[in-house]
């Protein structure tokens, strides 16, 4: 599978392009960015084959990340352009940029065409991650628990390139944020004369992952005060992997090795990791959290939202679980669902959702993550209204709604049961909730929804029209953008608990 980057400053042509990765057999997507900032950040972390970019773009240029990207590692370059910039496309070819296409021809046919064409020309060049030695693929597919694998022989290590013998080995895993350090601790480990068989395997551009044998049991513990005096200085995190003495053992302790270079995500004044404990992978009820938040928001409890949120990240300050990713996606949509009862909405609610979650993702350590999540939830409590200081009309309101909510319902028809003027009252209603009328009322229909799902064996499409929906595509994509699945999922979630 070839890697394919995408980086434009235009939404819908970046959801277009990503679309069309995902259809092309041969070809997955390493990732997109709305910058030129945001992709040769990107890029240095999955170094991907082929990078479709467009030219001007805020922050930083296509051609400046283009000209910087080619500097780390050569890539395939596609370039986005229109007619009015057709000269910058000839400027991006003069400088090694390998194709262009004129935004108002993007189709899924002319993108297979165009990626296929670099796929000949990678495989050609021998420049892609499809042609990666064997004994880095073999090693790589074990990090990952393949099944398709085998079992770790001596001599199936010996048909991969790998010299592992069957005695006192370990693995490990070296990482520098920056990626400027790594053959400087990569020298450091080299220069230790109680490894043997050391062999190096680049994953991306900030990790270098290692297997090697050692002389006798007690030179792994002496790796570790050899690697803090030696590489004393550099910014390059160590996990080393338990000793182990059967070869079968090498997929766990690959494993092993990366979770405890992870942990400097929640100890970034250290360096060393060697025989912490190892934590869960991910965090324990996950879906159930994120599930418990978005119902405490629908409430309009805040307070318990809060306590939901605080006791998240204590749980992962416990757990330390060490698929960061997956934390840092999580507590990000704990931050982008609260953005949408926020009583103030940005007029640009997409490009301020997608900018608080790339704060949250590029987050390096524990404190530097709940600050981020701090930062959207700080401004929220200080600005949402409560409900004790609502005046009698628009209590009788939030009363009436309460009873008509499933019916066709407007906001002339509440301002009128309340008898005021429906401009007057909108205004209102707007300063004294936090939200306008239309947010309140679907938030309403979504609570009493949650509570049929999960009290109920009623069909979705059902519980839809009950709660006052008359399109079940509408509701399923209204409650998802709130819950982070659909109301099927919720359900069968429920029924497990």
């Amino acid at each position: 599978m070839l890697k394919v980057l995408v980086v434009d400053d235009d939404s819908p042509i970046r959801r277009w392009l990503e679309y069309c990765i995902g259809q092309l057999e041969g070809f997955v997507l390493a990732g997109s960015a709305a910058n030129g900032v945001q992709g040769l950040e990107l890029y240095r972390r999955e170094l991907p084959d082929i990078v479709v970019t467009d030219i001007e773009m805020p922050g930083m240029s296509g051609l400046e990340m283009v000209r910087q990207l080619q500097a780390i590692r050569p890539a395939h370059v596609i370039i986005l352009t229109s007619h009015d910039n057709f000269s910058y496309a000839r400027t991006a070819l003069q400088n090694g940029t390998a194709e262009y296409i004129l935004k108002t021809e993007v189709t899924l046919e002319s993108m297979r065409d165009l990626l296929c064409k670099a796929a000949r020309t990678i495989r050609r060049s021998g420049d892609s991650a499809v042609r990666q030695e064997q004994g880095e693929q073999f090693l790589i597919r074990h990090l990952a628990m393949d099944q398709t694998c085998g079992p770790v022989t001596v001599q199936e290590l010996r048909r991969h390139g790998i010299p592992l013998e069957n005695t006192f080995f370990a693995a490990g895993d070296l990482c520098s944020p920056s990626g400027q350090d790594l053959s400087q601790a990569r020298r450091c480990l080299e220069s230790f004369q109680e490894l043997f068989n050391l062999r190096f395997v680049p994953l991306g551009y900030e990790h270098l992952l290692f297997v090697c044998n050692l002389r006798r049991p007690a030179a792994l513990e002496e790796l570790e005060t050899f690697y803090r005096k030696e590489a004393a200085g550099l910014r390059c995190v160590l996990g080393l992997s338990s000793l182990q003495t059967n070869l079968s053992a090498l997929p766990q302790a690959l494993q092993e090795a990366q979770a405890r270079c992870r942990l400097h995500f929640y100890e970034p004044e250290r360096w060393v990791f060697a025989r912490d404990p190892v934590g869960r992978k991910t965090i324990r009820q996950a879906e159930i959290a994120r599930m418990n938040f978005s119902k405490e928001l629908f409430a309009q409890n805040y307070q318990g939202a809060a306590a939901v949120k605080e006791e998240l990240l204590q749980r992962i300050r416990q757990e330390r679980p060490t698929d960061l990713d997956s934390v840092k996606k999580l507590c990000a949509s704990f931050c982008t669902i609260l953005i949408h009862f926020a009583p103030q909405q940005p007029e640009d609610l997409d490009s301020r959702t997608e900018q608080i979650e790339q704060s949250v993702l590029r987050v390096t350590a524990m404190s530097e993550l709940e600050a981020a999540v701090d930062a959207v939830f700080a401004p929220f409590f200080r600005s949402v209204p409560q409900a004790e200081g609502y005046s009698p009309p628009i209590r009788d309101a939030i009363a009436y709604l309460h009873q008509h909510y499933p019916e066709k319902i407007s906001l002339g028809m509440v301002a009128r049961a309340v008898s005021f003027n429906p401009e007057y009252f909108s205004r209102l209603f707007t300063k004294e909730v936090g939200m306008n009328f239309s947010v309140f009322l679907n938030n309403l229909r979504i609570r009493q929804a949650v509570e049929l799902l999960e009290h109920s064996d009623r069909k979705v499409y059902e519980i839809a029209e009950e709660v006052g929906y008359s399109s079940l595509s509408y509701f399923s994509t209204v409650f998802k953008k709130s819950f982070g699945q659909t109301p099927a999922e919720y359900q069968a979630l429920n029924k497990k608990k």
